[in-house]
């Protein structure tokens, strides 16, 4: 009968602890990233009672938190950051280090990352923000402590590199020179005419020429002045050969040919937009005929300077002073581009601002820059501010890439990315998803600054609950391993974002009646026993 007893405390033992946990989940229930927990009961020893098994009761048998990610709630403070996905941030006190999942940082006085709940500092991880030589460094190789230095002066930084990457649109031309065609050819017994053949034998003559007959040219030069000379005495040996002698040489030197089809071909000998305006007609006195209207000359080609494209840009000398450039790529009648650097000559001098040859691609990606010397991938230039010339290296990205350089469809439109910036001082921190702590300056220049170290856990049920949002390592967790955020099994850190928790009031709530009546249940079997008890003593009576 006593055992009965002693099964029932058991039972409200239990469900007291069961309820405690209720309640500590219920009052975290808006504590920042808290993870709420869960209790498990097993039974008791049994004993043997002629051969019958009668259990002594239940105990609680282990405690487990859910790890489960709570909802990110937007703070809209640079320094509150949540992580989205695994892992925890790491807290370093003067005895141990401790992990949380609640992000809530603030900038101490010494200018160090700090948990502003504990003043405990916040450990970072890597190598970025330390000296390099070539960026600014703001940690110190020895010290994970990660220094946020807000208001700090960022020294200028001499241009090295520039990439330009984006689109030529595919319409893109050389330089076209005018090239001008009759619509009908000239035939001679219906095969086409070739420069041997007599005018007076060409399909298209009516009457055969005399001695005395003209052939008059009227349209305009190269330069938009008429012709000169202005026509052609002919005879009925002229040829189809002196024909085009003569308009070489009314029409300022072009050239003139007749192709295998018969049509007369002219073209202008020099590229760009040309007034050549090619007519001939026979003097009205002529004894001979040709139908010359039969064979006008219509516009192949339209002459054109080359297409081009301009690119703006600064770049920044060795003492951060920053100057203004173009790039102006030209495309060449071989389908490569040419690009030239022109500079105010009131900022100095180009000493080599050519980069000839690039090559793209049959499927428009970029393929190489085949210029070599001064023609190559490096320019120079020489400031007036500065004693020394700058080099600077073009990249147009990776062959093949058509993330890179390209010509397809669409418009010219190129992007630079330039390696440079002028002297400034860091006026915002944000925080980047791998962890990484950036530094804008008040001209717009973005420096990393640090990363934040971020812990996971073989088990991270094995973890100890420390208070104030931390927990600790175990033997059970195993140690803790530290990486930057989005490698390995690590999440992506949130800024402007806190973790909620993750407790969920309807479970808990559910669990609440458990436990309840699990402790009342429990308490009516000692009643129960009491009464039985009582009944037991009172059979003396």
């Amino acid at each position: 009968m006593a055992n009965s007893l002693l099964t029932g405390i058991s039972g409200l033992r239990g469900h007291q602890r069961m309820l405690e946990v209720i309640g500590n989940n219920l009052a975290n229930l808006n504590t920042t990233a808290f993870k709420s927990s869960r209790m498990v009961f097993s039974d008791l020893v049994y004993e043997s009672q002629r051969g019958m098994q009668i259990g002594t009761g239940s105990r609680v048998s282990s405690m487990y938190a859910n790890f489960s990610q709570g909802n990110l709630e937007p703070t809209s403070r640079d320094l509150d950051v949540a992580l989205d996905g695994e892992g925890f941030f790491v807290a370093m006190t003067s005895a141990q280090e401790l992990y949380t999942r609640a992000g809530t940082f603030s900038v101490d006085q010494s200018g160090f990352l700090v948990d502003t709940t504990t003043g405990n500092h916040i450990r970072r991880v890597g190598t970025i923000g330390e000296p390099d030589g070539v960026n600014p460094a703001f940690q110190s190789p020895d010290d994970d402590r990660l220094f946020m230095p807000l208001e700090a002066s960022v020294p200028g930084r001499i241009t090295t590199r520039i990439d330009v990457t984006g689109n030529f649109a595919s319409t893109s031309t050389g330089p076209v020179a005018q090239r001008l065609r009759t619509t009908v050819p000239f035939l001679t017994g219906g095969a086409p005419a070739t420069a041997g053949t007599l005018l007076s034998d060409l399909d298209s003559n009516t009457v055969d020429y005399s001695a005395g007959d003209v052939i008059q040219f009227v349209g305009s030069r190269p330069g938009g002045v008429q012709p000169s000379p202005a026509s052609l005495t002919v005879s009925g040996t002229t040829t189809v050969g002196d024909l085009l002698a003569a308009i070489q040489a009314a029409y300022g030197g072009v050239t003139a040919t007749v192709n295998l089809q018969g049509h007369l071909v002219v073209q202008d000998p020099q590229t760009g937009p040309s007034g050549l305006d090619v007519r001939i007609m026979d003097s009205p006195a002529n004894t001979g005929r040709t139908d010359f209207g039969l064979h006008e000359f219509l516009t192949l080609a339209v002459g054109k300077d080359a297409d081009e494209v301009l690119k703006s840009l600064e770049v920044f000398d060795d003492r951060g002073t920053a100057h203004s450039l173009d790039l102006k790529f030209t495309k060449q009648a071989d389908n490569t581009w040419t690009m030239e650097v022109v500079m105010d000559p009131s900022e100095g001098d180009v000493i080599d601002g050519l980069v000839s040859g690039i090559t793209l691609n049959p499927d428009g990606t970029f393929r190489q820059v085949s210029g070599s010397g001064i023609g190559d991938s490096r320019i120079a230039l020489q400031f007036n501010s500065s004693p020394t010339p700058l080099t600077v290296t073009l990249g147009f990205g990776t062959p093949g890439d058509p993330q890179s350089l390209r010509e397809s469809g669409g418009d010219s439109l190129l992007k630079t990315a330039v390696d440079g910036y002028e002297p400034g001082k860091i006026a915002q921190l944000r925080i980047e998803p791998d962890g990484t702590v950036a530094g804008v300056t008040d001209n717009g220049i973005v420096v990393n600054i640090g990363q934040l170290a971020i812990a996971t856990f073989q088990s991270v049920d094995g973890l100890l609950s420390a208070g104030n949002n931390y927990y600790a390592a175990s033997v059970a967790s195993g140690p803790p391993l530290i990486g930057a955020a989005q490698s390995g099994d690590r999440g992506a850190v949130r800024a402007g974002q806190l973790e909620g928790s993750n407790v969920d009031i309807a479970v808990e709530f559910t669990r609440l009646i458990v436990a309840q009546k699990g402790f009342s249940a429990n308490a009516r079997t000692i009643t129960v026993t009491d009464e039985m008890l009582t009944e037991l003593t009172n059979i003396i009576r």
